[in-house]
């Protein structure tokens, strides 16, 4: 199972302003609200998944994946059961199964929303480099230490995760069991779980506290960059072609043809 974090590649997406994802993942997710016709939201969700298997085949692999896509798939088949609003277009003779043109439309329009929303972000995370991203946002006005915490933040998120694969791994060989369901053992085990995971993560920020001291970090009130990511061409014509799409699905969506 692959971490869902930032995957070095090639492709277009890659390639791309940090900025200019950031700025059209928000854009992406405004929109799917503003369209209301669910056809044109699945469209839009299948788009992401073809980009998505581009990006990276691997995809059905990454940690967290296979159960936002079913959840999404759940939240359309509720819709499909439950909602008996409108036409009915299928009766088998049961009226759980039966279909109607309401609980279909609700069905693809909630479950497109949340599969696009979900596919957008995957494809933002797996593209963009926490640290370019982070000085993107520094050139652009915001202070370098909040870019320095949240370049942080990024890359000590899988770190404690791996920290904490190891304490469950090492908790289970001393014979720890997690499988009791009553409260008070669950209570008990998010506290002896947490407690290594807590002290694991005070020690690695006492160390880079210490470093960062050590380093200067903060004396000196201007920050050079290694490396200056700019937009170029290639994110206006990505940004063109969005707005086209999505102008489209706006009239598709208010019926004007």
């Amino acid at each position: 199972m692959h971490k869902l974090s930032y995957q070095p590649g090639a492709s277009l997406a890659h390639q791309l302003y940090p900025l200019t994802k950031f700025a059209w993942l928000i854009i992406t997710t405004i929109m799917v609200f503003i369209i209301q016709e669910g056809y044109l939201l699945m469209v839009t969700a299948m788009l992401g998944a073809v980009l998505l298997v581009l990006i990276n085949p691997q995809i059905w692999h990454i940690r967290g994946f296979k159960l936002a896509f079913l959840t999404g798939m759940a939240l359309f088949f509720l819709y499909l059961l439950f909602e008996k609003s409108g036409q009915v277009l299928f009766n088998p003779g049961i009226e759980l199964l039966s279909i109607t043109s309401g609980g279909l439309a609700m069905g693809l329009r909630f479950s497109g929303r949340f599969i696009t929303i979900i596919f957008t972000s995957y494809i933002f995370i797996l593209t963009t480099d926490p640290s370019d991203l982070a000085y993107a946002l520094m050139r652009i006005g915001l202070p370098y230490r909040y870019g320095f915490m949240l370049v942080t933040a990024l890359r000590l998120a899988p770190v404690m995760e791996e920290e904490g694969q190891t304490i469950y791994r090492a908790q289970l060989a001393r014979g720890i069991r997690y499988d009791q369901v009553n409260l008070r053992r669950i209570l008990l085990l998010v506290q002896q779980f947490m407690t290594p995971l807590l002290i694991s993560a005070l020690r690695r920020a006492d160390k880079l506290v210490f470093s960062m001291e050590g380093r200067g970090f903060g004396a000196s009130p201007q920050r050079t960059f290694r490396k200056r990511p700019s937009a170029t061409n290639l994110d206006l014509l990505f940004s063109l072609a969005l707005t086209l799409f999505f102008a489209i699905l706006t009239f598709l969506s208010r019926g004007a043809i």
